[in-house]
């Protein structure tokens, strides 16, 4: 009897798991700026549309474990607190950072699936 097939020089591949937070997370962030790039494509504000329609894309890379997409979200956060800076919205300034934050904190836990 072989017991080849016990003793694999090879590990198992790693199966990523991505938690329900970060998987509801990224659910909202795609639906919100799918509804945003929209709203700002029909107002004809064109660079908030073109920023929303980013954000959709590194959304979808997020969710395909894709580490430039969550350089590409973390960048979007930035030109918004820059937009929201620039309007001297404070509101808009916290918003920003606390999903930034959030979507920091989520992702962090699972960076080493991202490819």
């Amino acid at each position: 009897m072989r017991d080849e097939k016990y003793l694999s020089p090879e590990p198992p591949p790693l199966k990523p798991e991505r938690g329900s937070l970060l998987t509801y997370w990224l659910l909202f962030l795609i639906a919100v700026n799918m509804v945003t790039a929209v709203r700002f494509t029909v107002e004809g504000t064109w660079l908030p549309a073109a920023w929303s329609a980013f954000a959709v894309i590194c959304g979808f890379g997020v969710w395909r474990w894709q580490k430039l997409a969550f350089y590409g979200l973390l960048l979007g956060y930035g030109f918004n607190i820059a937009m929201n800076v620039d309007n001297s919205s404070l509101q808009g300034v916290m918003f920003n950072l606390i999903y930034a934050g959030l979507t920091y904190f989520l992702v962090q836990q699972k960076i080493e699936y991202f490819k």
